[in-house]
């Protein structure tokens, strides 16, 4: 399902906030869940007619456990909608390091809800790869990653430093390194550092523009490139190219010494053309 299509199905949802938890999913689905419903009341209904309340009881919990499920189920694609623009051309707050393959398909009706042998739901979704996705209600937020005020925060330190430019003879007035440790030491804020434009740049892109050779060569692997890998936890490339781009805010000559490296290495190659010319016309 594409963002369009998934945008255009939440523009014109038929269901609203009185819509049973159980028919909002597609008739497919209303129709067995109210099949599931039906069997397990028949079989308290038959249970309680020959007195036997403790049995019936066990399916009269599993009727309740199904109502439950359902209700959250029901929560979670109000919360999907509403951080996914709300239906309204509205702006989605999703990362990009979020992977909504599951629930493009899913809270648009092309899913569908089983049951296990216990009664929880089972809910699978087709991927790209027309193979099935199978989550538990209680995995889908697992891997949610929602935007909040990171790009804010980090953009108010870049203007601060970008103020104080003019006064270079006095240091800054916030610790650049401990600032972004700051901004990067939530679980979730670091994955937006990591994955979404911040100030009009992705880390990403300049990262392999910065390091295209070490790329090709090999040197830098896949797995060094996935958004995982950047983890402050244990890497500090992300610590480090937020903090650079606060240190070139204040200061516009500041070079990283892989810059430095790059610019004494043009400046060799320009004075070698140089020599290179004169001796030739000498």
């Amino acid at each position: 399902m594409s963002d369009k299509a998934a945008r255009k199905y939440f523009e014109n949802i038929p269901y609203g906030k009185d819509s049973k938890s159980s028919e909002i999913h597609g008739k497919n689905n209303q129709l067995a869940i109210n099949t599931m419903i039906q069997s397990l009341v028949m079989k308290y209904d038959a249970l309680m007619a020959v007195g036997d309340t403790n049995n019936a009881n066990h399916f009269k919990e599993e009727i309740y456990q199904i109502s439950q499920e359902l209700d959250n189920l029901k929560s979670l694609k109000e919360e999907f909608a509403l951080n996914y623009g709300g239906g309204q051309g509205g702006k989605n707050m999703f990362s990009n390091y979020t992977d909504l393959t599951f629930d493009r398909q899913f809270w648009v009706e092309q899913g569908e809800i089983l049951f296990d042998e216990s009664g929880k739901l089972i809910l699978s979704a087709k991927g790209p790869d027309g193979n099935d996705i199978v989550k538990r209600v209680e995995d889908i937020t697992e891997n949610w990653v929602v935007r909040g005020s990171e790009e804010n925060d980090f953009m108010a330190r870049q203007q601060s430093a970008v103020r104080q430019r003019n006064n270079m003879g006095t240091a800054l007035d916030f610790d650049i390194d401990w600032e972004v440790n700051k901004m990067l030491e939530n679980e979730d804020a670091w994955k937006i550092f990591a994955s979404d434009k911040i100030g009009g740049r992705y880390f990403v892109n300049d990262y392999i523009e910065e390091n295209e050779q070490a790329i090709r060569s090999g040197e830098l692997t896949d797995d060094m490139l996935h958004p995982d890998s950047f983890n402050p936890a244990f890497d500090n490339r992300l610590h480090d190219y937020f903090a650079n781009r606060l240190r070139k805010a204040f200061d516009p000559n500041f070079q990283t010494p892989a810059e430095a490296m790059k610019a004494d290495q043009l400046i060799a190659r320009t004075n070698k053309q140089q020599n290179n010319q004169e001796n030739t016309q000498g």
